[in-house]
């Protein structure tokens, strides 16, 4: 109990603290926008935006609300959590100045600042906060696992990375607060069991479905109260009409404010590739694209232009390559790669040039990968889901290890993206994508 009060004190005075920075960095901005001629007087007093306190009270209370003092979730799913929090206290607020007519009496740019900086401070104010508590040892519950061998590693191993979460593995369920229940092969019976045993002695019991491509974050649960049944409706989210149309919406709106910058790139890339060998700037190969239609995808040329008769003799002299091709569809060490051509591919920007993919309406900024024509019977029962949508330029497997995954498994991940898509999804697929590039994990 101690505990739990101690971690909800500094996760709200640390939530203070990050608000309260919005509205200093927020004045400093928008004093600078006063250098400005469009933009009006500005008095300076940043204690009037607190709205006498009920900014911070509406954030307490909305933070409350979805759970953000007494539940526990990953990063990600917190940062949307307080995302869509400020986004209804913005909308609250501007409508409480709005009814009392005092719209005039506050500047309408600090107001905008001030929840556009709290977007980013609160989420780095949370991380800050749990690795305080972390440190302080407060905020670990320790956590046993039952249940399959494979499945309960796993999440074990899930734990361990994902620290925000706070739960610490332990190997008696003596010492624990919570069960997970790793449900994989375990019968109904069995399980029904274990259930009703762990809930005599504690307060939560969490089940971990055995579905490897399914995740409940976008199901349905309809309860039957009076049959005592609940129904989880579980649906293909890519294959909605609706949400392929936000989908390409709002990539069609994000590629549109990036072109700018790629062409720039782009620019720079093409004549630094001609500069380092002879050939053409792009390559272009035949890949499926949406509904099984072959399309020509382009890509940076990072290979020699005579390049075949190398490629033979290397896998004469290494002929252990041609397996892992097999494997990973990839050489570990291809000897038809160009200086240039080497960096491009660890950077993937070899791929850049698949936004001209995009504006043909053949690629999408985010999606599975663009497989090749020849690789189609490798995909397998899993084509009609794969070729359903378009391929994008990245993807849930760009960030979960790209090269050092298998074919197999890529085909996995693309298979789970599709089925549980979300524009969260996406937004934290582009955002991982530039950690991956900069931390060049998964890499050759």
């Amino acid at each position: 109990m101690a505990k739990n009060f101690i971690n909800i004190i500094v996760l709200m005075l640390i939530d203070a603290a990050a608000v309260t920075l919005a509205l200093y960095i927020s004045h400093m901005q928008r004093i600078w926008l006063g250098n400005f001629p469009d933009f009006g007087d500005y008095d300076a007093d940043v204690v009037r935006y607190t709205f006498s306190g009920l900014l911070y009270l509406l954030l307490f209370f909305l933070f409350y609300l979805y759970g953000l003092y007494n539940r526990r979730n990953d990063f990600w799913e917190e940062s949307r959590i307080i995302l869509q929090s400020v986004f209804f206290l913005f909308i609250f607020i501007a409508t409480i100045v709005f009814v009392t007519k005092t719209s005039l009496s506050y500047s309408r740019a600090m107001v905008v600042l001030i929840f556009i900086n709290m977007f980013w401070t609160l989420p780095i104010g949370r991380i800050m906060s749990k690795r305080l508590l972390s440190r302080w040892r407060t905020w670990q519950i320790n956590a046993y696992i039952e249940g399959d061998e494979v499945q309960s590693e796993k999440l074990r191993k899930d734990l361990r990375i994902n620290w925000f979460l706070g739960y610490r593995s332990v190997d008696s369920v003596e010492r624990a607060k919570i069960v997970f229940i790793a449900t994989k092969n375990m019968p109904v019976d069995k399980l029904e069991k274990l259930i009703a045993s762990y809930k005599k002695k504690m307060s939560e019991v969490v089940l971990i479905p055995y579905l490897n491509n399914i995740s409940f974050a976008n199901a349905e649960i309809i309860d039957l109260r009076i049959g005592r049944m609940s129904m989880v409706n579980i649906q293909n989210q890519l294959f909605k009409t609706k949400n392929r149309i936000l989908k390409k919406t709002v990539e069609t709106f994000a590629v549109l404010l990036l072109m700018p910058l790629f062409f720039i790139i782009f620019l720079m890339i093409a004549i630094w590739i001609k500069f380092d060998s002879r050939g053409p700037v792009l390559f272009r190969q035949e890949r499926l694209g949406e509904d099984g239609e072959v399309f020509e995808c382009y890509k940076f040329r990072t290979m020699t232009v005579e390049n075949e008769a190398l490629l033979a003799d290397y896998l004469q002299e290494y002929p252990e390559e041609a397996a892992y091709y097999a494997k990973y569809h990839k050489y570990h060490n291809d000897p038809r790669l160009t200086g240039a051509g080497r960096l491009l591919r660890k950077l993937s920007l070899d791929e850049l040039p698949q936004m001209i993919n995009i504006l043909k309406n053949e690629m999408s900024l985010i999606g599975p990968r663009p497989y090749m024509v020849n690789e189609k019977k490798k995909i397998g029962d899993n084509i009609e889901t794969i070729l359903h949508v378009k391929p994008g330029i990245t993807g849930f497997w760009q960030i979960s290890g790209r090269n050092d995954l298998d074919f197999d498994e890529r085909l996995e991940l693309d298979t789970w993206y599709i089925q549980n898509w979300s524009l969260w999804l996406d937004f934290i697929i582009f955002i991982k994508t530039f950690e991956v590039l900069i931390t060049r994990r998964g890499a050759r």
